[in-house]
C-alpha cells in the first residue's frame, strides 16, 4: 500500500483531522482558512492544496491518485471467472447451458464439494448459480443436495 495512502487514512482515523477534513471538504473550492497545526497530518498524506490568501482545499487530484495507486496495488481477479449471470433469460439460459457443458461430462455424476470446488473456478457466486443451474433444468440433483448431474 502507497505511504500517503496510509498517512491519510491514518489522517482519518484521527478524530481531529477527521472533523478538519470534513470542515476543508464543507468549503468546496474557495477553501478554509490554513491551520498549520490541524492540517499537519492531511498535508503529509499530500490530499491538500494551497490557495491565494492562505487558504486550503482538498486536492481532488491527489485523492484520485491515490485511488487509482490503491486500485493498481489490488490483485488481479482471476481471468474468465463470471461475475454475475446475465438479466436477460434467453442469455442467462445460455451462460447455464454452456457452464453445465463445462462442468460436468455428459454422463458424470459429482459430489457436491466437487461440484462447487469446480463452479468456484469458474463464478463468484458458487451458491447462486448453482441454484440457476438446478432451478432451469440445466443440472439435476439428489433431493438432499449431495450429488449434482447434467440433465438430459
Amino acid at each position: 500500500m502507497q505511504p500517503q495512502l496510509i498517512q491519510f487514512l491514518a489522517a482519518l482515523v484521527n478524530g481531529r483531522s477527521r472533523a478538519r477534513f470534513a470542515e476543508i471538504v464543507g468549503g468546496g473550492d474557495d477553501g478554509v482558512a490554513a491551520d498549520e497545526r490541524q492540517d499537519r497530518l492531511l498535508s503529509g498524506a499530500g490530499v491538500l492544496k494551497q490557495l491565494v490568501d492562505g487558504r486550503v482545499a482538498v486536492d481532488d487530484a491527489a485523492l484520485r491518485a491515490l485511488l487509482d495507486g490503491a486500485r493498481a496495488a489490488l490483485p488481479e481477479k482471476p481471468g474468465g471467472k463470471l461475475e454475475q449471470l446475465p438479466r436477460q433469460h434467453r442469455l442467462r439460459l445460455e451462460v447455464l447451458r454452456g457452464l453445465g457443458t463445462e462442468l460436468l461430462g455428459a454422463d458424470e455424476e459429482v459430489s457436491e464439494p466437487e461440484f462447487n470446488a469446480r463452479l468456484a473456478e469458474r463464478v463468484d457466486d458458487v451458491p447462486g448459480v448453482r441454484r440457476a443451474l438446478v432451478d432451469e433444468g440445466v443440472v439435476d440433483r439428489k433431493r438432499d443436495g449431495s450429488r449434482y448431474w447434467r440433465a438430459s
